[in-house]
């Protein structure tokens, strides 16, 4: 495995994200289809992909959102202090998260700049996670844990991501936010 993708693989494993449902699915991300690249020069999501992470060693947060903009994702006014970087998609419009360490979110700040977005839907997902239309990176595959342990990873998640950011999460760590303007 490259070793950009083990160490965002172990922040996201570390908790650090908040969210317990990436922390453990992570560890089936070949079952679910999760795919991880590095560094390519143009967007290529592969077959079988339902989420994509797509890494940047040596960028930051300025080149990796051109490099977005020039593969056709597009800027989506959240708030007056936000934008969110948005991908259409069959399926819907994807919300795509910035993660690395220039993030404005406690919870994204991985050790390797990287965008991350949900490709397609799942045959099942989360049913606390779905807006008609949108692409949540929380719409990741539960097809191989069962409803009781779903409910258990979105309580903790809510829990985890308050403790990691010091409070309840705002339209700042909102995930439909991806940059400050």
């Amino acid at each position: 495995m490259d070793k950009f993708i083990k160490e965002n693989i172990e922040w996201i494993e570390s908790g650090k994200i908040g969210c317990v449902f990436a922390s453990a699915l992570v560890k089936q991300a070949g079952k679910i289809g999760w795919h991880f690249s590095v560094n390519p020069e143009s967007l290529i999501m592969p077959d079988g992909c339902f989420i994509l992470s797509i890494i940047f060693p040596d960028a930051d947060i300025n080149s990796v959102r051109d490099w977005a903009i020039k593969e056709g994702m597009y800027l989506e006014s959240v708030d007056d202090m936000y934008n969110g970087l948005r991908i259409k998609l069959n399926d819907g419009v994807a919300w795509v998260q910035y993660f690395g360490k220039d993030s404005h979110v406690k919870t994204r700040q991985c050790p390797h700049p990287m965008l991350s977005f949900t490709c397609k839907l799942p045959k099942k997902y989360y049913f606390k996670v779905g807006w008609n239309g949108i692409l949540h990176l929380a719409n990741a595959s539960i097809e191989y844990i069962t409803d009781k342990a779903a409910d258990t990873l979105w309580n903790q998640s809510i829990a985890k991501t308050k403790k990691e950011l010091g409070h309840s999460p705002r339209i700042a760590e909102a995930a439909k936010s991806t940059y400050k303007k």
